[in-house]
């Protein structure tokens, strides 16, 4: 009977207009599983969840806003805006797509795909020289640094960064609970060991370090790492998502020290943004504590299939790296010859580029975008406030940013509109 009461109590909930659907679960539903401790009711006679206190002033990633919606603010279609905003390659892998196609009827998408990405893994281990039972797939490098946070920060801990770097690492540490401490980068955008060193305690779990450096383009001092590994006991995580493009990489600091590792992507240099791959290499003792703490199935069996193929068929991704190096230094030089402007020497797919103000430079970025060209700035931020970060893409396309750029400096700097 009591059964029979709990069907009919049901079919009365999910028959009842979506208007008094939530009032009558929390009725009739909840009193079955004992209350909800935790949660308390609001003005309105609902419920709210007990949230996180730490959570209430935090400052969550910025989203970029899609094409499409650039498009409609600017009043120009979605094929008109070149995205130069967010690092990514300007050349699909074609090529990949087109055989990714002739495998899709043959995936076992109603799978789950295997949890080890044993095949995945070993094509990783030929790319990067580094054994396969070493490495950790995950759903883009953001994962990855994410899944670094749940293993080794908690509430009580700390990560040190040099800034300005990826402000994802203060996200993802905060996330965990733990303090973020950011170290100000000298003049040129580098640092010292002994400026890290100095703010390395007991409670120091994570150094976070981008080489290269995203906003900046530069590369760290491998001395400076070097004494990271020695004279800590901390995990040093260097995010290597451009190492490509800079030929470098701290591969050899993994072989030398236990407190390493690495986090890589294939978004950038193999145009595989769309994808989600990325991967963590690292240490015995690390790679242990990362399988704790990672997802399963967290990259889809399509996804998995896509890397696999680009993997096999690498030989693209130099070509690509070797255009858009040379467009980089083109872009650099053309850049150095407007009046004005300082663009900082770039090891990555991208350029910072210095104007005479902030206002100039989110004033030049609104222009810009009314011509279909979208760049990335840092309204606020003491050291790149002044500053527009230009992804390197095509030449055609960084063709029609230069004409544009002059023409927005022009429209700018005179006053007047377009």
């Amino acid at each position: 009977m009591r059964r029979c009461g709990f069907i009919n109590r049901v079919t009365a909930v999910v028959l009842q207009p979506a208007s008094v659907f939530t009032s009558l679960v929390w009725r009739l539903v909840v009193p079955l599983v004992g209350g909800m401790e935790g949660f308390e009711r609001n003005g309105s006679g609902g419920k709210s969840l007990r949230k996180r206190e730490d959570l209430t002033s935090f400052e969550p990633y910025s989203w970029e806003p899609s094409t499409e919606e650039i498009a409609r603010s600017v009043g120009i279609s979605p094929g008109r805006v070149v995205r130069m905003d967010t690092n990514v390659s300007p050349y699909a892998p074609v090529e990949v797509l087109k055989r990714l196609a002739g495998r899709l009827p043959r995936l076992r998408v109603n799978h789950y795909p295997d949890t080890s990405y044993r095949e995945l893994r070993e094509l990783l281990s030929d790319y990067a020289d580094w054994d396969q039972d070493l490495i950790v797939p995950t759903n883009g490098a953001d994962e990855g640094i994410d899944v670094i946070s749940s293993a080794f920060l908690r509430s009580g801990l700390s990560a040190v960064a040099p800034v300005p770097t990826y402000s994802y690492f203060r996200v993802s540490t905060e996330l965990q609970g733990a303090r973020f401490v950011p170290v100000e980068r000298g003049q040129d955008f580098g640092f010292s060991a002994d400026d890290l060193l100095e703010r390395y305690d007991k409670s120091t779990a994570v150094f976070w370090i981008c080489d290269p450096n995203n906003p900046t383009g530069n590369l760290t001092d491998e001395g400076a790492l070097r004494r990271l590994c020695e004279e800590t006991e901390a995990l040093v995580v260097i995010d290597e998502a451009y190492f490509e493009f800079s030929g470098r990489t701290s591969l050899r600091l993994l072989r030398d020290y236990p407190n390493v590792c690495v986090v890589r992507t294939l978004s950038k240099a193999f145009g595989l943004a769309g994808l989600r791959i990325g991967y963590v290499l690292c240490t015995e003792e690390v790679v242990r504590e990362l399988n704790k703490a990672r997802p399963p199935n967290s990259l889809g069996t399509v996804n998995v299939a896509g890397a696999v193929i680009a993997l096999r068929n690498r030989g693209y991704v130099e070509r690509v790296v070797k255009e858009i190096v040379r467009e980089r230094e083109r872009m650099a030089l053309e850049l150095t010859r407007i009046d004005g402007l300082t663009v900082f020497p770039s090891s990555a797919n991208f350029l910072l580029v210095r104007l005479r103000s902030e206002s100039e430079a989110s004033a030049v970025k609104d222009a810009l975008l009314r011509r279909g060209i979208v760049v990335r700035t840092f309204p606020g931020n003491p050291r790149l406030g002044d500053c527009i970060r230009v992804t390197v893409c095509s030449r055609r396309e960084n063709e029609r940013f230069l004409r544009a750029l002059r023409s927005a400096l022009e429209e700018v700097r005179e006053g007047r509109r377009r």
